[in-house]
């Protein structure tokens, strides 16, 4: 049972390119040892599961934990411990109590769920879940184990990697944990998979907004070869001219186009924004940025209508 430069901007976006959910949500980045994926939430079906969740990760508190057990062909878990080397120690993260049980949504390949304990469906507090294959069973027990979102594109790569890791039994109840070139004491932090996570973004609202009190510019574009990307800018300077830098940690891919959407042309450089919308109301039309400098994913104003 389940316990609680042209070339650089490219290569950077083609790694987030593959579909992924409709549904609008919070978008968190997942960093792991063996590479990062992200997890589109379902914020209006679960929004007792979602807002505990991200409690966790905008407290920080799931930054530095581990992949605590590892059932192949089933699910990875994690959001539960921390690993010190000296001594050994795994310590159980903050925890903020029990929530109620949520369950919408179908435990299929893909999803994240929250672990609970036995015979309490509504016992939820930190630990997560990734399930592996179609695990429906789940949907009848416990009340139903609460899905409240699912890993976005090809993120089920690094997932999978991690399943593809050798379990091994450490004692005092993780008898299943995923270990990297483990072979014999001492147990070290670069044995485990560390997993860190922080919110890159949403993916719902309109396709350009500038928000002048935070000097932050979110777009959905649509980047041709390059995909449907939801993107963050910073604005980094002002005088003598407009210049703005992607922010790597906001940018995670999307799936369907919508009107108005940014062109960015890989080709050329360019990008293209249509309707810039500031504090409500679009503010800008015909919007164009140049890539000036591929190598810090900085922007330079061309010019506006």
């Amino acid at each position: 049972m389940l316990r609680r430069q042209k070339t650089l901007l490219s290569s950077l976006l083609c790694l987030l390119l593959l579909p992924v959910s409709a549904v609008a949500g919070t978008v968190v980045r997942v960093n792991t040892s063996l590479g990062e994926y992200f997890i589109e939430l379902s914020d209006d079906t679960t929004p007792i599961t979602v807002s505990n969740f991200l409690r966790y990760v905008n407290g920080g508190l799931y930054n530095g934990t581990f992949i605590h057990r590892l059932e192949r062909g089933f699910v990875i878990q994690g959001g539960w411990l921390r690993f010190t080397e000296s001594p050994p120690t795994a310590s159980p993260i903050q925890t903020f109590g029990n929530i109620q049980n949520e369950f919408r949504l179908s435990n299929q390949r893909g999803t994240i769920a929250m672990a609970k304990i036995p015979g309490d469906p509504n016992s939820a507090t930190s630990q997560w879940f990734i399930n592996l294959a179609n695990n429906s069973n789940l949907d009848s027990a416990e009340g139903g184990f609460t899905v409240f979102g699912r890993v976005m594109g090809n993120g089920m790569q690094v997932v999978d990697a991690i399943a593809a890791l050798p379990p091994v039994n450490l004692g005092s109840g993780l008898t299943t944990v995923p270990l990297i070139n483990f072979s014999a004491l001492p147990l070290l932090s670069r044995h485990m998979v560390n997993v860190n996570m922080s919110v890159a973004g949403r993916t719902d609202g309109p396709p350009a907004v500038f928000r002048p009190e935070t000097g932050r510019m979110n777009i959905f574009v649509d980047a041709g070869e390059l995909g449907l990307l939801a993107v963050e800018f910073e604005l980094i300077s002002e005088v003598p001219d407009i210049r703005i830098k992607i922010d790597p940690a906001k940018l995670f891919p999307l799936e369907n186009r919508m009107a108005g959407m940014p062109v960015f042309n890989n080709a050329t450089g360019r990008l293209t924004i249509p309707e810039l919308r500031v504090n409500g109301v679009v503010a800008y039309r015909n919007v164009r940025f140049m890539l000036t400098d591929a190598a810090q994913l900085v922007f330079t104003l061309e010019g506006t209508d």
